[in-house]
């Protein structure tokens, strides 16, 4: 199941993503995302497809998790769901739904590639999708996932309490973007068990 696979690495990240989090916001962000994927698992039937764990995994971010991301994870997930449904090619419906659910983040959080959010690991990573000569490479693409995220390091943030800490954050990468790399991790692993060792472990982000 591809959300017990994003919970396996968050699990892992868990110390990374709250010193990064710490840096730059509330410390929150590894507890929001880690403990959010352990509910939403427990609620997604053992014989669901790809769609309904998206599903899923979006009504509890947007109903339980608190803070910033929950309701963007939320959003995001609810548009790669609806994507997925009834489609009769996963990649093409993940890639779309990927774009949609990033429109709405940009949307509702006000926010823009730049602005050092999980929208600078996304919304690069799905431009290098798009450039890429197709079958999808899901371990290519988790590998430019990461290096997005990390670059992030070299961003001044804009957005929420981020913006206030300014330079201050510069050198650390946005704990966001990582959660959104972790992503990517997981529908490499999804796709191509055999491809973790050509992956960064989540233990180790930075």
């Amino acid at each position: 199941m591809l959300m017990n696979l994003y919970l396996e690495a968050a699990d892992q990240a868990y110390g990374e993503l709250t010193r990064l989090d710490q840096v730059a916001g509330d410390g929150d962000y590894g507890d929001n995302l880690r403990e959010g994927l352990r509910g939403a698992v427990t609620r997604i039937p053992v014989d669901a497809d790809l769609a309904t764990e998206f599903e899923v995994t979006a009504t509890y971010f947007l109903d339980e998790v608190g803070g910033t991301s929950g309701p963007l994870i939320g959003l995001l997930f609810n548009d790669v769901g609806s994507s997925l449904d009834g489609a009769a090619d996963e990649d093409t419906a993940l890639v779309a739904g990927l774009d949609a659910g990033t429109a709405a983040v940009s949307r509702v959080g006000e926010a823009k590639v730049g602005d050092r959010t999980m929208l600078d690991c996304l919304g690069p990573t799905l431009g290098d999708v798009h450039a890429a000569r197709p079958p999808l490479d899901w371990t290519m693409v988790a590998n430019q996932a990461f290096d997005h995220a990390r670059a992030t390091a070299d961003l001044t943030p804009r957005m929420g309490r981020a913006s206030y800490v300014g330079e201050r954050a510069v050198g650390t990468p946005d704990a966001g973007a990582m959660g959104m790399a972790l992503l990517f991790w997981a529908l490499a692993v999804y796709r191509d068990p055999g491809s973790r060792g050509q992956l960064p472990d989540p233990a180790h982000l930075v």
